[in-house]
């Protein structure tokens, strides 16, 4: 790359993840083939066994001047630990990471000049790869995310996904805000939508990161009244548009009829699961033909794992 290339800072936040994971996370940060780079360890860690994880972070932090460790003030979740490292940012350009992810040798150098080719695109991110690790050996399949996702897009489904392969301007956060911290889970979706209500998006068609699903309980995605509650409140944040919108409408219910039905499943509770047959069909006479195609789905999904034993 060139050398009066733009600054890139990298966030990795980090809770209770061993120091091997969260090394092979930053090892795939310092390996890029763009620079140059800073990066921040954002250390959220907190409770029980918190002091061991911390320590973990310290040392990775002296394996590159590139690396700083800054523990969060308060434990509020990916969000406030996010927006910490936006914080302390000095590069033109955020880039975020989770701390079981991996970026591949290329990421920043196939986003960066995108993002530097039009000063309209507010969010650069690409496909990937999902490495699910409920088998053995783990399965590898592509996440292909929707090309230059428009707002009316987003707001129909969550054509992106995790933080994990976005590179936004420093600026944007200026102009839309930082992470809602009032979200548990989905903040990110959130924050994909409003950024899209402002700029152009573009996405990348190379495969430019790893996701690594099912490692563990740990993740905010499994929880389902973390998920059930952010999709309640970007229909609260975007009520107006959504509603105006039959297939934005149909995302919110039918999102927040499955992950009543994950709890009362998860919770044996019939209340729960009446809740859920209820918003199931909401969801149906908003779409039909939406509905069936989420069941066809959703069979096919089901059939796919029980032929894996999962």
């Amino acid at each position: 790359m060139e050398a009066n290339d733009p600054l890139v800072s990298c966030v990795i936040t980090s809770y209770k993840r061993d120091k091997e994971t969260v090394g092979r996370a930053l090892k795939s940060v310092l390996q890029q083939t763009y620079s140059p780079i800073e990066v921040f360890i954002i250390d959220d860690n907190r409770g029980e066994g918190a002091e061991e994880y911390s320590r973990g972070l310290s040392e990775l932090q002296e394996t590159s001047g590139l690396v700083s460790v800054i523990k969060t003030e308060k434990g509020n979740g990916a969000q406030r630990a996010r927006n910490t490292g936006i914080e302390h940012s000095n590069g033109k350009y955020v880039a975020f990471l989770d701390d079981d992810d991996e970026w591949l040798p290329e990421k920043l150098e196939t986003q960066v000049p995108i993002l530097e080719g039009d000063p309209e695109v507010g969010l650069c991110y690409s496909r990937g790869y999902l490495i699910n690790e409920a088998f053995d050996p783990p399965r590898v399949t592509e996440f292909k995310s929707v090309k230059n996702a428009s707002y009316e897009d987003l707001l129909r489904d969550d054509g992106i996904g995790s933080t994990t392969q976005a590179v936004i301007p420093r600026s944007v956060f200026d102009k839309v805000g930082m992470f809602d911290e009032s979200f548990p889970a989905r903040q990110d979706y959130e924050m994909w939508i409003r950024i899209s209500k402002s700029y152009k998006t573009a996405g990348s068609d190379k495969c430019l990161y790893k996701y690594h699903k099912n490692k563990g309980t740990g993740q905010v995605s499994h929880k389902w009244k973390n998920c059930l509650k952010g999709h309640e409140l970007i229909y609260e944040k975007y009520r107006e548009d959504i509603d105006k919108d039959r297939d934005a409408k149909f995302n919110v219910v039918f999102h927040v009829a499955h992950y009543l039905n994950e709890g009362a499943n998860a919770k044996k509770d019939p209340a729960l699961k009446l809740k859920a047959v209820l918003k199931y069909i909401e969801a149906f006479f908003t779409s039909p033909s939406k509905f069936l195609l989420q069941g066809k789905y959703r069979l096919q999904k089901i059939k796919r794992n029980r032929r894996n034993g999962s």
